[in-house]
């Protein structure tokens, strides 16, 4: 069909090229429409992205990550964000724009290799659900999870340096140049500068692709191995040696190293293991695998239906059927549980990448055929990968919207082109129609869900760049308490004084610009058990805050008590808190009680004999 397409190309040169960019116009046209829709209602105004902002307004101001701010990552992300800031400004406007930039290149890089395999049709409509399902996405009450305001930039950061890579590889192994082995290694060392959980996949693309450079009778495969392991190399050199110009050496090298330090008892973690599906396998097991069955009998009743209906007039026939189902799929969708199909992701990613790297295998020794499937296998191999965190429980909410990404637009291109290829006769139109109207219906559903939490983000917090629409006081008071507390700090508190929020709430530190005396900036149960309460607890006596915060968190996922009740979460340091600071003011109920969100805020008493000073922490 292609051979065909340009054939006819001189006849009809503008329609050609009309016809070869209405994918990108439609992305782009798609891409200022959720943009605007969704303006200024992707953060949280508590949980996790205010670590982002704060990490970045502080480095920016001349902190040194593991120096002065204690981070279980590593420093690729909160470094390129302060960067955004010195470039452009502090602001959430920054950050957002910058974010939105990378989320723009994301899809166009999707659109690249997912394009010449599997069509323009699969191509545009994976880059729809990318934006839709994912980038603009919002399916929880709490903010976070869009790539415009993600709860953690290694994860979008860590989701496209991993696409990168795969285009890297895919480059590679078309005989481009040999510079595009020494790109997909730069890529794999970026994403070694985030975290373990998204390295492993990078590696298993990596591994993956030199794989297929031996099968394609490379005439130096080692040469390509070299080439990627030496642009690899560089940027965690490169990070070494910088932060070992501003701590000792084993502080840099633990800091390069960021979360492999801390994957110890992950397994047994209750937090990890209930968002991996483990504290019910045999259940989430059975879920997956129900999951699969529906879409399995989809694509095979849309195959059968590709044969069985008339080979005449096969367009319209297509589109009517396509028609018909998308329609269906409409009126049904609030019976249709689409978030739950999400949890076939890991059985989809394995059959895919298991017939996609069999081809390649077929394809071994004629590099030209190897290579046109080659950035689909290894697109496959990173979908697999990411979702190793999800496994038995996969989603496309919480950590799903960046993990889950990879494997949903595999899954999007399978159905609408690889199912057609596969299982229909002829040119498959009927089926191909069938896929797009399911995947469309499938989108408006799940923007609908987006709407229906990003329309009660109404309350303005913040000021200017710096704003930020949150949940109304009558769908949850939480914004609003927040929003108080920031007003009477700001009264409160003076420019020079300190600031630390309890157990978490870095947001209200950078939207006042008052600085946390600690290194540390979240007291919740993952990092106490990472840290050390007593280390925690010395780090903060040796340099108290004048003020404290205590804001409202709820633990359950955790698997412990509330902040303070518990040994496992805080008693300590709340008895620390309550023993030399006295209340100013309270903002509902009390914090940490059975009633709901509130904030007590408090000011360190006076007459309270100064800490000995700390030691000078040891530069060169």
């Amino acid at each position: 069909m292609q051979r065909e397409a340009r054939s006819h190309a001189p006849a009809g040169h503008g329609a050609g090229r009309l016809a070869a960019w209405s994918g990108p116009l439609v992305l782009a046209a798609a891409f200022c429409a959720l943009a605007a829709w969704s303006w200024k209602r992707w953060a949280d105004p508590q949980i996790d992205f205010g670590n982002e902002l704060y990490v970045a307004w502080r480095l920016a101001s001349g902190d040194v990550l593991y120096r002065d701010l204690a981070i279980r990552s590593g420093p690729l992300s909160p470094y390129l964000n302060a960067a955004w800031f010195e470039l452009f400004g502090v602001s959430i406007r920054t950050l957002a724009l910058c974010n939105l930039a990378i989320l723009a290149a994301t899809c166009a890089l999707a659109w690249r290799l997912l394009r010449p395999a599997c069509g323009p049709l699969a191509a545009t409509l994976a880059g729809l659900v990318l934006l839709g399902g994912f980038g603009f996405a919002s399916y929880l009450d709490v903010g976070n999870y869009s790539w415009v305001a993600p709860y953690q930039h290694y994860q979008t950061h860590g989701v496209a340096l991993g696409l990168a890579l795969v285009a890297a590889a895919g480059a590679a192994l078309r005989g481009r140049s040999d510079a595009s082995w020494a790109l997909a290694g730069l890529c794999l060392g970026l994403v070694f500068l985030t975290k373990a959980e998204l390295f492993v996949p990078a590696a298993a693309v990596a591994l993956a692709a030199l794989a297929l450079e031996g099968a394609a009778a490379a005439p130096r495969p080692g040469h390509a191995g070299a080439r990627l392991v030496l642009g690899a190399a560089l940027p965690v050199a490169f990070a070494f040696a910088g932060l070992a110009l501003q701590m000792p050496a084993a502080q840099a090298l633990r800091g390069v190293l960021g979360n492999w330090l801390h994957l110890g008892g992950v397994a047994s973690d209750p937090f990890y293991r209930g968002h991996a599906g483990l504290d019910a396998p045999a259940a989430n097991a059975a879920r997956a695998l129900l999951a699969f069955a529906k879409l399995a009998a989809f694509a095979f009743a849309a195959a059968a239906l590709d044969r069985w209906l008339p080979g005449r007039r096969r367009g319209a026939v297509a589109l009517a059927a396509g028609l018909a189902l998308g329609s269906v799929l409409l009126a049904l969708r609030h019976r249709i549980a689409w978030l739950e199909l999400a949890r076939a992701l890991p059985l989809t990613s394995a059959l895919g990448a298991g017939l996609l790297l069999a081809e390649c295998l077929r394809r071994r020794g004629d590099r030209a055929a190897l290579a046109r499937v080659a950035p689909l296998a290894l697109l496959a191999v990173l979908a697999l990968g990411l979702l190793g965190k999800l496994l038995l429980a996969a989603r496309i909410d919480h950590y799903g919207f960046a993990l889950a990404l990879p494997a949903a637009l595999l899954l999007v291109v399978g159905l609408v082109a690889g199912v057609p290829r596969r299982l229909a006769p002829a040119d498959g139109r009927v089926a191909r129609a069938l896929a797009a109207a399911a995947v469309l219906a499938a989108l408006a559903s799940l923007l609908e869900l987006s709407q229906r939490r990003l329309a009660p983000r109404e309350l303005a917090i913040g000021a200017g760049a710096d704003e930020i629409l949150a949940l109304r006081p009558e769908a949850s008071p939480r914004a609003a308490r927040i929003a108080e507390a920031l007003r009477r700090l700001e009264a409160l508190v003076p420019r020079d004084s300190t600031l630390l929020v309890l157990p978490e709430g870095a947001s209200l530190n950078y939207w006042l610009r008052r600085r946390n005396p600690s290194r540390y900036l979240l007291f919740l149960p993952t990092e106490i058990a990472a840290f050390g309460e007593e280390r925690m607890l010395a780090d903060l006596e040796r340099d108290p805050p004048d003020f404290v915060v205590l804001a409202h968190r709820e633990s359950r996922e955790f698997g412990v008590g509330r902040f303070g009740r518990d040994p496992r979460n805080g008693r300590g340091i709340l008895a620390w808190v309550l023993r030399d600071y006295e209340r100013v003011a309270t903002i509902g109920p009390e914090p940490f009680g059975d009633e709901g969100f509130g904030i007590a805020i408090l000011r360190r008493r006076t007459g309270i004999a100064e800490p000995s000073p700390a030691p000078e922490p040891t530069r060169r």
